[in-house]
């Protein structure tokens, strides 16, 4: 019998779901069937996993997921201290026992994690991809200050190499969310971000809020780095016309205009 068959059947199905979930090019695979299950090379870890409904609804509120998990579940974990640097894409996939087919019956990406107060389980919220669809694209606008990304490269972008600028230093102290290197130049370190290889294929990325002589303070704590680690530091921009020509040299792809006019000429001072 077909997927469909089965599906549609009222004696005849026996539904298995798996949850794949995707970080970087590591894929952490689930069911919440009783027992493990093994399709072709495929292992899915057998977990005590609920979902919410599937609804097919315009509200994009009510389209996401709620994923019911184990306090200490994998993929909960890794928002244990932060939100991981990585997008967690999410696969929901379903079969029937005896029948080979498997199909993806819903796509998106895991948004937060929420622990309840004394309780064993925790909830991952996971948005629809189709969401990604729906938001509103960069716009570039008429501003004194550049509206280009740091380092994005392109026509019309900014194109500063980051590996020039950027200083691979080692971890010498940590206090929470604070680091101090070994090392750092003379660059405006706020605005920028901290890269950590966490030695499991992973990069982790915080962003700089501060910075005062060697330590830099981040958004968030690293989860697991320990003094001695090895870091990339990147500086930050603060879009003005001097910062671009006196720290990157890059004036001629500065995308403001300085020259804009401090009155507006349709405002309701009648002596423009």
């Amino acid at each position: 019998m077909s997927y469909d068959s089965r599906e549609s059947s009222t004696h005849d199905g026996a539904p298995v779901e798996l949850y794949e979930f995707t970080r970087g090019t590591t894929v952490s695979r689930f069911t919440s069937a009783a027992k493990d299950v093994v399709l072709g090379d495929l292992t899915y870890l057998a977990e005590p996993l609920r979902r919410s409904r599937i609804e097919a609804t315009r509200e994009r509120t009510r389209s996401a997921l709620k994923i019911t998990c184990r306090r200490d579940f994998p993929i909960a974990e890794l928002f244990r201290v932060s939100p991981p640097s990585e997008v967690i894409a999410f696969v929901l996939k379903r079969f029937h026992r005896g029948d080979a087919e498997v199909k993806a019956i819903w796509v998106g990406r895991v948004l937060n994690c929420l622990w309840g107060d004394g309780s064993a389980t925790a909830e991952l919220n996971v948005e629809p991809a189709s969401t990604s669809l729906k938001r509103n694209g960069l716009t570039r606008s008429y501003q004194r200050n550049c509206p280009h990304v740091l380092y994005s490269q392109g026509t019309n972008q900014c194109g500063v190499d980051r590996a020039a600028h950027s200083t691979v230093t080692t971890v010498t102290a940590i206090d929470r969310s604070k680091l101090t290197v070994a090392a750092l130049g003379a660059k405006p370190w706020p605005g920028g971000f901290v890269e950590w290889d966490s030695g499991d294929g992973h990069l982790e990325r915080r962003f700089i809020v501060a910075a005062s002589g060697l330590e830099l303070t981040l958004t968030w704590p690293f989860q697991g780095i320990a003094i001695g680690a090895s870091v990339t530091a990147s500086p930050g921009c603060d879009q003005t016309r001097g910062t671009c020509a006196n720290t990157y040299d890059n004036l001629d792809a500065h995308g403001g205009f300085p020259f804009t006019p401090g009155k507006n000429p349709f405002g309701n001072n009648p002596v423009y």
